[in-house]
């Protein structure tokens, strides 16, 4: 028997999640790290702290084997990204949000450019192979204003503006919501002789979690074996500290602005990727097939079929891991995938031309899509649409 948990993970000392390159694979020299941990780290983190809590109550290490036993019922279930002044107690106005695709900065303007899609009139440059992909609406740019380089994260009062489809004062620095990053310097020592070992001497990127008026964390949802409180956890590559404070499970509810919205019925639904999705066919959602010049399907706990009308998604992202109890306790990689990024949204209309309502936003927030859900892959936040069929 299992206990659902919320919680933040604090770090104190920065973030340090290695991606998928070598040490040695760009002109710098250097490892590079995540902008954000995946959810499997966070899964990885959860584990290690109750593990290590089990073992202190036991009174006895946990063999490599009865590890993976032992821990095989923890499921992360929703994260999010918070950033809080100094001082405050986390409340839902401190979650940060991943910027969806359909949000475009556009020079000289002063509020950020919503990008509808619209039935496209001439083919893709792709293989025709597919009529429903060929088939899907996608934006149109009216003007000539030139396209900036858009935020990484923006704060809850855009977030829920954006979902409720009102609009956004466009900010002049797009990045001063993502973590300050630092070159963090490492040397081998020669025990023997005290002296630095040149082959051993490198360099990675380090996020700095704690700025000078704010800091960051990560909210968590959890099924764990038992309520056992968890107090410290090691987060990352180098396993740096993370304190473990205890919140309610409001932190995640739905904010009342997108629900008024949804109350008042909306045509179309936009779901934002909010955490990296794992489908079967890369960026096409699982239980969506081709019918004729459409891609139609179901989503979770949605009454009736919908039809996917348009796909803002970015490049895939590349996930792989480390398994710590593989081969004995010695460790071994986990396979790469690419998922889909965050911030990827998607379009849909119901077959039947019915709105979407209040519970169906209910239903679609922060739900789980697509595989590797037990790790907290696939969470999505529903969106007020107005489709239309033309560019006028």
């Amino acid at each position: 028997m299992t206990v659902t948990v919320y919680f933040a993970l604090v770090p104190r000392d920065g973030l340090f999640c290695k991606d998928g390159r070598g040490w040695h694979t760009s002109a710098s020299g250097r490892g590079h790290a995540l902008d954000w941990p995946w959810p499997s780290t966070v899964l990885g983190a959860v584990r290690t702290a109750w593990g290590r809590e089990e073992e202190s109550r036991r009174g006895s290490s946990f063999r490599p084997d009865e590890w993976r036993e032992w821990t095989a019922t923890i499921r992360l279930g929703r994260t999010l990204a918070l950033r809080r002044p100094h001082g405050q107690a986390w409340a839902a106005e401190h979650r940060i949000w991943p910027v969806p695709a359909d949000a475009l900065w556009l020079e000289g303007e002063d509020r950020v450019h919503r990008l509808d899609p619209v039935p496209g009139d001439i083919p893709t440059l792709g293989r025709d192979d597919d009529e429903a992909r060929e088939a899907l609406w996608w934006p149109r740019l009216g003007g000539r204003e030139k396209p900036l380089r858009a935020a990484r994260w923006w704060n809850e009062g855009d977030s829920c503006a954006w979902l409720a489809g009102h609009p956004v004062l466009a900010c002049n620095q797009p990045d001063i919501l993502a973590p300050p990053r630092r070159i963090q310097v490492q040397v081998g020592i020669r025990v023997a002789e005290l002296t630095a070992d040149e082959g051993v001497l490198f360099s990675h990127d380090v996020l700095e979690t704690l700025e000078q008026e704010a800091e960051w964390a990560i909210a968590v949802e959890a099924d764990v074996p038992s309520s056992a409180p968890l107090q410290l956890a090691t987060l990352g590559s180098d396993s740096r500290l993370a304190q473990i404070e205890e919140m309610s499970s409001e932190m995640f509810n739905p904010p009342a602005s997108l629900l008024k919205t949804f109350r008042q019925g909306s045509k179309g639904l936009r779901l934002v990727v909010v955490t990296p999705a794992c489908f079967r066919r890369g960026w096409l959602p699982d239980g969506f097939e081709q019918r004729g010049r459409e891609y139609r399907g179901h989503l979770p706990d949605v009454d009736g079929e919908v039809v996917l009308r348009a796909a803002f998604v970015p490049r895939p992202v590349h996930v792989s891991g480390w398994d710590m109890a593989a081969n004995g306790g010695e460790g071994a990689p986990k396979p790469t995938l690419r998922l889909v990024k965050p911030g990827a949204i998607y379009f849909f209309e119901r077959a039947d031309g019915r709105p979407f309502g209040e519970a169906d936003a209910r239903s679609l927030w922060l739900a789980a899509i697509g595989d590797r859900r037990a790790e907290g892959f696939g969470r999505v936040a529903p969106g007020g649409w107005s489709p239309r069929r033309s560019n006028t």
